[in-house]
């Protein structure tokens, strides 16, 4: 008999946990959701794994968190370039940091980025062989003042900044400029919120 009770109660406690999980994923309570108000909230600089950017990422989202404390900028890593792909293409990053070719490759859609959906990705600074990208709805504000922290303390970085990635005296001119990034190198004023 205390078998038989042990047993139902471990099925009824199994159909509630089954039932609330139902009721959980129905109702739209999804991790997603907090992740989404937590990449709002923090300057997340994507990087990859297989290209070396991780240890650079680290250094620019530490400068730009000295220097632009309410960014709360922050390295995040992915498998690589076909993961940040994926993220920078549905919406779900706003900046990476890619190898020159990797971005001008997922903006023009060549392989290995073919299959992505089309992105105007923009570049706010060169970093030696890489490139700091945002999608093109990132605030040129906020695209403004990274290119600005960036450029003020570019002894700071461990490699060279290029200011004007995609210059017309550059002999392949890919990824153009975000117009925030621009008018803080033009020395033009911070741009409006």
């Amino acid at each position: 008999m205390y078998h038989r009770r042990s047993l139902r109660s471990r099925r009824r406690a199994l159909l509630c946990i089954a039932a609330l999980a139902a009721v959980t994923v129905a109702s739209g309570h999804t991790p997603y959701r907090q992740w989404k108000v937590y990449r709002q909230r923090r300057l997340l600089i994507l990087t990859s794994r297989d290209d070396g950017s991780f240890e650079l990422g680290k250094h620019v989202a530490r400068l730009l968190a000295d220097e632009l404390p309410l960014s709360q900028a922050q390295a995040s890593r992915a498998r690589d370039a076909l993961r940040i792909a994926s993220l920078i293409t549905t919406g779900q990053m706003d900046v990476a940091l890619m190898t020159r070719t990797d971005a001008a490759r997922l903006l023009r859609r060549e392989p290995p980025f073919e299959a992505y959906q089309p992105v105007a990705l923009r570049a706010l600074v060169g970093l030696d062989g890489f490139l700091l990208v945002c999608r093109d709805d990132f605030p040129d504000h906020h695209a403004y003042l990274v290119a600005e922290a960036l450029s003020m303390e570019r002894e700071l970085l461990p490699v060279a900044l290029a200011p004007v990635p995609g210059t017309l005296d550059e002999p392949d001119p890919v990824v153009p400029t975000h117009p925030g990034a621009r008018a803080y190198f033009d020395g033009e004023g911070l741009p409006a919120r």
